[in-house]
């Protein structure tokens, strides 16, 4: 059974595998749902239901071009340009960039590339086939997962596939005059997979604008592991450290991220998805300093059926304790789910439309 990837193949620089031609593709997704939550942040302490009509649920919405030429010689040229916008409002997304969700030009040869420009983060990628819902808009804690650097501009990265064995590593420019760590950011990660087992470790490092002569730190590492039990039966489970010096209200300072999860292939066009995440959040930064937090978990469920290749219908729900759904409240800035003052808990139920072209 395949993991629900799409998309992820251009950001892993899939031009690689059309090396013997030269040519440009389109592609995308549109994806849209109707979500129903409770206990949302409102105009008092006590919790709000709401319903919302969102772009994004399985993927979120975007199109892209990438492509590559032949240079001869088993060279090649390579760039990917990948644009995320709010199916519900028409608008761009990643702050209104035009190309924010990836912009890189590169080269390569055989298993060998290098690509320059705005791209994911080694730990993003590598982590990407242990992700419990290929990192789904609705309902996975994707920021909490891999950071909300998960793509760096000014990015240096080099690529290796070996067939079962994936690697890279990377080096964002900080572009401070006067220092070279100050804004910038590194990482490396791999995947090995042999027979049905497939194991990944990877480690992302960001640095806050030097000032004062000092600068501040944020480092993730993270480890997984992924077996296929039977054709259709695939586990998942992984581990995500993280030590946050970057100080920001409503942001995880040290934690611990566990999670687990099955994907069941039902049949021909069903698919059943189960997960559970735990976050042992240590230390958390507040308006007033530093707390310990009751420790958050989540439950999702995902049915997605395909209607065909390239369209399906799903229905995602989750259930979050102690904190907003998809911890995001313990995520500074991000704010798609807020959680009531007064609120213990969360629950989330969305029915959706996602088409791949």
């Amino acid at each position: 059974m395949k993991t629900r990837l799409f998309g992820l193949a251009c950001a892993l620089a899939s031009a690689a595998a059309a090396a013997q031609t030269s040519g440009v593709t389109l592609y995308g997704v549109v994806d849209a749902n109707v979500e129903y939550t409770n206990h949302n942040l409102g105009s008092g302490s006590g919790g709000q239901s709401r319903v919302a009509l969102n772009s994004g649920g399985l993927s979120p919405s975007r199109w892209g071009l990438r492509g590559t030429e032949d240079l001869g010689g088993g060279k090649r040229a390579i760039f990917a340009l990948e644009s995320g916008f709010s199916l519900d409002t028409g608008s761009s997304t990643q702050g209104g960039r035009l190309f924010g969700r990836q912009a890189w030009v590169g080269l390569g040869a055989g298993g060998h590339q290098v690509t320059l420009g705005r791209q994911y983060t080694s730990l993003f990628l590598m982590m990407a086939n242990y992700s419990p819902t290929a990192y789904a808009t609705t309902y996975e804690p994707v920021v909490g997962i891999a950071g909300a650097n998960l793509r760096e501009d000014n990015m240096v990265k080099y690529h290796l596939d070996l067939g079962p064995l994936a690697a890279e590593m990377h080096w964002s420019f900080g572009e401070q005059p006067g220092t070279v760590q100050g804004s910038a950011g590194y990482g490396a990660g791999f995947d090995y997979r042999i027979g049905q087992l497939g194991i990944a470790g990877a480690y992302d490092s960001i640095n806050s604008a030097k000032t004062a002569g000092n600068f501040s730190r944020t480092q993730k590492a993270a480890v997984g592991l992924r077996y296929q039990i039977t054709p259709d039966l695939l586990m998942q489970a992984a581990y995500r450290y993280n030590n946050n010096g970057i100080v920001a209200t409503n942001t995880a300072a040290r934690d611990d991220m566990w999670w687990f999860a099955l994907n069941y292939q039902a049949s021909g066009a069903l698919q059943l998805t189960g997960a559970f995440y735990y976050d042992n959040v240590k230390r958390l930064y507040t308006a007033t300093g530093v707390t310990s937090p009751r420790k958050p978990w989540q439950v999702t469920l995902i049915a997605d059926y395909s209607l065909s290749k390239r369209t399906d219908v799903y229905l995602s729900t989750a259930y979050t304790k102690n904190a907003a759904l998809n911890f995001e409240n313990l995520n500074g800035a991000i704010a798609a789910y807020q959680i009531a003052p007064n609120e213990k808990d969360q629950l989330g139920v969305a029915v959706g439309l996602r088409h791949k072209f």
